[in-house]
């Protein structure tokens, strides 16, 4: 299995601004520490491929659903 990337994606929601963004497993965006999600604040969620990521992200029904500009999965 030598040549196998895995790449997981994040979504971030931000219920404040009616936003969800995805980003790249390895985007500088993606908080290092701990994960604070909170219902009314939204949070960071990971997800193991693209596919389920967009379809997370889709069901946040959030107005803005974005792709991150740093890192643009």
């Amino acid at each position: 299995m030598k040549g196998i990337i895995f790449m997981g994606f994040w979504i971030h929601v931000k219920r404040s601004l009616d936003q969800a963004m995805i980003h790249k497993d390895r985007c500088p965006e993606i908080p290092s520490g701990p994960h604070r999600s909170d219902f009314w604040e939204g949070g960071w969620t990971e997800y193991p491929d693209k596919d389920t990521a967009l379809e997370a992200m889709e069901n946040t029904d959030a107005a803005q659903q974005l792709k991150c500009p740093l890192c643009k999965p």
